[in-house]
């Protein structure tokens, strides 16, 4: 239909203010991603705290295979099933390169964090800041990460020992920086923070994190401390804690680990380990696990069970929960020779997991004993291949192919 020209000339203003409240709708500044002249405190929390989740299904993937908990049988991209798991790892491609650049424009939000002169956005700031660090060195180990972040390349990537001294001192100023903060946050954080959104309560969070570090190194003292100042509690509900929470709000995302374990085809598959491994009886395996009518195939690897410990595609996905904890004082403990401690803390996972309590814990099976209560009740939380590696213990992993190996993470090649 054509338009007479005096119909043209009294709908164009109207067509001018439509395309521009249009174009003023639209303007609008993106918290995820913001720039030095739309950033504020709140947009770069909340940036910081989405980039969290940016690639999380690659990066626990990364950890599931590698850490045998899992397969991830996907024949559109056979590199899950090579590359990841026999090696080595492409330093151009995306299983390296897209957790280490997600983790990386977090740091750049929390940089700003902790320069903007509010003590509460500060040691939120460098509590983000460690924790990513935290993340890509558990894919890099010892091949180190980058420690300055002016975007020059020509400065050496730094080793593990300096950047787990980085991470030390960012979570130790960020303490501080919480303990300095008042009552109260000047901004606000997600619901996968409820709980913890408070100076007070979040600093709780950080000596988890503190803790957890501490443990890496075998540096049992100072991991007890932490633990003392954080949210352990071996009365309370073993799943209080923080997590990275999902929607189907706009700029949001949604799990990308889930898959309905009855589905006709699943990629994520469980290392058929996790079965064989399981003490008869321990509900961690029946509660998240499920054995399918079908055995999925591909590459020489097989696996007839499905992970169930997401319900849905909003299901959150653990940062750090209390049963961590409770198993980190255990490592401790014994870490100090202090088997009676240990041996309580491991019975109180073991009650809730419908096992029957241990007994005469000493040197001889405690780190075993550990490493089996890590194993079956943080499964799919990325813990194992790091739990193996600070006991020297990879070699354990099962191999299920001639060729296959362990293998670590390189520096991204663009570094």
């Amino acid at each position: 239909m054509k338009l007479k020209p005096n119909k043209m000339i009294k709908i164009l203003p109207l067509i001018t203010v439509l395309f521009w409240v249009g174009c003023e709708d639209l303007d609008f500044p993106d918290p995820n991603n913001p720039t030095d002249e739309t950033a504020t405190v709140q947009s770069l929390v909340t940036g910081a705290e989405a980039g969290l989740r940016i690639d999380i299904g690659i990066y626990l993937r990364d950890l599931l295979v590698v850490g045998r908990e899992a397969y991830y049988l996907e024949p559109a991209d056979p590199r899950y099933t090579g590359e990841l798991m026999r090696g080595p790892i492409d330093p151009g491609g995306f299983l390296g390169n897209r957790p280490w650049n997600a983790n990386y424009k977090i740091i750049q939000n929390c940089l700003s964090l902790a320069e903007s002169g509010d003590a509460g956005a500060s040691g939120l700031g460098k509590t983000f800041h460690a924790y990513a660090l935290m993340r890509v060195l558990s894919l890099t180990d010892e091949n180190g990460a980058r420690l300055n972040y002016d975007g020059d390349k020509t400065v050496a990537v730094a080793s593990k020992s300096a950047v787990l001294a980085e991470i030390e001192s960012l979570l130790d100023g960020g303490y501080s920086d919480l303990n300095s903060a008042g009552d109260a946050f000047t901004f606000s954080l997600s619901t996968g923070f409820d709980g913890f959104d408070t100076p007070a309560t979040f600093a709780k969070f950080n000596r988890g994190l503190r803790a957890r570090v501490a443990v890496q190194q075998s540096d049992y003292s100072t991991a007890l401390t932490a633990l003392g100042n954080s949210f352990l509690d071996a009365s309370g509900s073993l799943d209080d804690g923080v997590f990275h929470v999902f929607s189907s709000s706009a700029n949001d995302q949604d799990n990308e680990m889930f898959e309905a374990s009855d589905a006709a085809v699943i990629k994520l598959t469980v290392h058929p380990s996790f079965a064989s491994d399981a003490e008869t009886g321990d509900l961690r395996f029946s509660s998240k696990v499920a054995t399918r009518e079908d055995t999925i195939k591909y590459d020489d690897l097989e696996s007839f069970l499905a992970p169930t410990v997401w319900g849905s595609s909003y299901d959150p996905i653990p940062v750090m929960r209390n049963e961590e904890l409770i198993l980190l004082q255990a490592e401790a403990f014994i870490g100090t020779g202090d088997y009676s401690s240990a041996e309580v803390n491991m019975n109180v996972v073991r009650t809730a997991a419908g096992l029957a309590d241990y007994t005469g814990t000493d040197a001889s099976n405690a780190e075993d004993r550990v490493l089996y209560e890590k194993r079956y009740s943080l499964f799919l939380e990325g813990q194992r291949l790091q739990d193996m590696r600070h006991y020297g213990r990879t070699a354990e992993l099962p191999l299920d192919r001639d060729g296959d190996a362990i293998v670590t993470f390189p520096i991204p090649e663009t570094e």
